[in-house]
C-alpha cells in the first residue's frame, strides 16, 4: 500500500499490516476501528461517516459557523484536558485560559480560523513583551493556546495550528544574544553559596518553630521540590537503626503540588533520597511532637504552602538578613553545594529526580566541573553526601564537627550550631508502625 498522504483529510488514520485503522480520543474514551481497506481515500470516507454517526469530529459545528475562541475554550477544558497534570490543568482553567486572562483579551471574540501566526505575533508583542513578562511565561501562554487550537485541528475544525508557525519564529530569535540569554537553562538557578548565609537561614528557621525548621531542612538536605515535601508520609521514612545507619532514606513516591491532592512524583516514578543526620534529627523531633502519627499521615499535612511563603518564610528571611529567596533556592543549594563538594553528577541527578543526567548538567553546569581540579570532600563513617551540607561552616573555619547526644529522644541544643552532626540514640528506633520503606527498591 502507498504511504499515508499528508494533509488533514487523512487525520486520525494510520496503517498497520496493510490495513488502515481509525483511532481518536474523545474526552476519556478511546475509539479505534478498522476501515477494512488499504486505500487512504476510502478510509477517509469511512472516518467521516463514522464520526457523523457518532456525532464526533466537526459535526457539532456547521460549515458556515466557525466557533469563537471563547466558546471553544470551554469545550476544550471539558473534553481534552484529562490527560494533563493537575497543576497544568488548573493553571489553564484559572489563569492562562481564564476569562480575564491575556489570551481572552485579544482572541476571545475571534473565530478560530482568524487566529493566525501574524495575530499571535501582535498578541506576543502587546501582552508579553510590552508587559515585561519573561519568555518562559509567554511560552506557557502559548502552550495553552496551542492546546486549544490543536484540539480544534483534531476535530477537523482547523486545518493547521498557527502556534507552530509562530514558534518557528521564536526559535529563530533565540539565536540572538538576548535570545540565548533568555533560553539558558540555568539562568534562574539561584543557590545560596555562602555557608554563613545557610547557617543564618537555618538558625532563623528554628526560631520560627519546629514545623518551619523541619520543612526548610527537608528542602535543603534532601533537595526536594516543595510538592514532594508536602506529599511525604511518615511511613516513607526509613529511619535506620541510628544516625550512622546508611540505610536511612526518604522514599519519594508522592507529590502534592501547591498542597493539593496527593499524586505521583513529577518524574512519574519513586526514588530513594539519602537522609542526612540533621534531617533525621529534625524529622524525629517533629515525629515525637506530633505524638507518633501513623504511616499514612502526611509529615507536613497541616502546612498550607501559600500561607507559609507569605508569612513564616518571609519572617525567616527577614531575620536571616540574606535578602529575598524562593523556596526553590534550597533545592538549587542542595545540588550546587554537593557538586562543588565533588559529589558525582549522576548521583546528584538521581537524588533530584531528574529525567536524566543531561537535565542536571544543563541547570547546574557552573558547579558541575571546570578547568581547575577540586579535591572532593571525604565522607566520614556513617555519612551520606547530604551530610556534607552540615559541615560547610565547620570545614570553612577548619573546625571539626562535634556530636551532640542526650539520653532518650534527640533534643535540640543551642540554635546556630547547625554544623554539628545530629545523632539519635541507638535505642530511639523511630519506625512508624506498618510496612517499612526499606523494602522498596530504588
Amino acid at each position: 500500500m502507498r504511504q499515508k498522504p499528508k494533509g488533514s483529510k487523512y487525520r486520525n488514520l494510520y496503517a498497520r499490516r496493510g490495513v488502515i485503522y481509525y483511532e481518536r480520543v474523545v474526552g476519556e474514551r478511546r475509539i479505534k476501528l478498522s476501515a477494512k481497506t488499504s486505500d487512504w481515500d476510502i478510509a477517509a470516507s469511512f472516518r467521516d461517516l463514522l464520526e457523523k454517526k457518532m456525532r464526533v469530529g466537526n459535526v457539532p459545528f456547521y460549515a458556515e459557523t466557525m466557533p469563537r475562541f471563547a466558546d471553544f475554550v470551554a469545550r476544550y477544558l471539558a473534553e481534552d484536558t484529562a490527560h494533563l497534570a493537575e497543576t497544568t490543568r488548573r493553571d489553564r482553567e484559572q489563569s492562562y485560559l481564564g476569562p480575564d486572562g491575556r489570551l481572552f483579551r485579544v482572541f476571545g471574540s475571534l473565530p478560530l480560523d482568524e487566529i493566525t501566526a501574524p495575530r499571535i505575533r501582535e498578541w506576543w508583542n502587546a501582552e508579553i513583551q510590552a508587559a515585561g513578562l519573561s519568555t518562559k511565561t509567554g511560552r506557557s501562554y502559548l502552550d495553552a493556546l496551542s492546546g486549544v487550537l490543536a484540539y480544534a485541528q483534531d476535530l477537523g475544525i482547523l486545518e493547521t495550528n498557527p502556534v507552530r508557525d509562530f514558534r518557528d519564529s521564536l526559535r529563530r530569535r533565540a539565536h540572538s544574544k538576548r535570545g540565548r540569554a533568555e533560553s539558558e537553562a540555568g539562568r534562574e538557578v539561584r543557590p545560596i553559596e555562602q555557608p554563613a548565609e545557610i547557617e543564618a537561614l537555618l538558625t532563623s528557621a528554628h526560631e520560627e518553630g519546629l514545623l518551619a525548621w523541619a520543612l526548610v531542612i527537608t528542602l535543603l538536605d534532601a533537595g526536594l521540590r516543595l510538592g514532594e515535601a508536602l506529599g511525604l508520609r511518615w511511613g516513607r521514612i526509613a529511619w535506620g537503626r541510628d544516625g550512622d545507619d546508611l540505610v536511612r532514606a526518604l522514599i519519594i513516591d508522592g507529590n502534592r503540588p501547591r498542597g493539593w491532592t496527593l499524586t505521583n512524583p513529577k518524574s512519574g516514578r519513586a526514588r530513594r533520597v539519602a537522609l542526612s543526620r540533621r534531617l533525621r534529627f529534625a524529622l524525629a523531633e517533629l515525629y515525637h511532637a506530633r505524638f507518633k502519627p501513623g504511616p499514612d499521615a502526611l509529615v507536613f499535612g497541616d502546612l498550607e504552602p501559600n500561607n507559609f511563603r507569605h508569612r513564616e518564610w518571609r519572617r525567616i528571611l527577614d531575620r536571616a538578613g540574606i535578602g529575598h529567596r524562593a523556596l526553590k533556592d534550597l533545592r538549587d543549594t542542595f545540588a550546587s553545594q554537593l557538586l562543588t563538594a565533588g559529589v558525582q553528577l549522576g548521583y546528584v541527578s538521581q537524588q533530584l529526580g531528574h529525567a536524566d543526567v543531561a537535565v542536571t548538567a544543563r541547570h547546574y553546569a557552573r558547579w558541575a566541573g571546570g578547568h581547575v581540579y577540586r579535591q572532593p570532600m571525604a565522607l566520614a563513617a556513617g555519612e551520606v553526601p547530604a551530610d556534607l551540607l552540615a559541615r560547610l561552616v565547620a570545614d570553612e573555619s577548619h573546625q571539626s564537627p562535634t556530636t551532640t547526644e542526650k539520653a532518650g529522644s534527640p533534643t535540640l541544643v543551642t540554635p546556630g550550631h547547625y554544623t554539628e552532626i545530629w545523632r539519635a540514640q541507638q535505642d530511639s528506633n523511630l519506625r512508624p508502625s506498618g510496612p517499612q520503606p526499606d523494602a522498596l527498591s530504588n
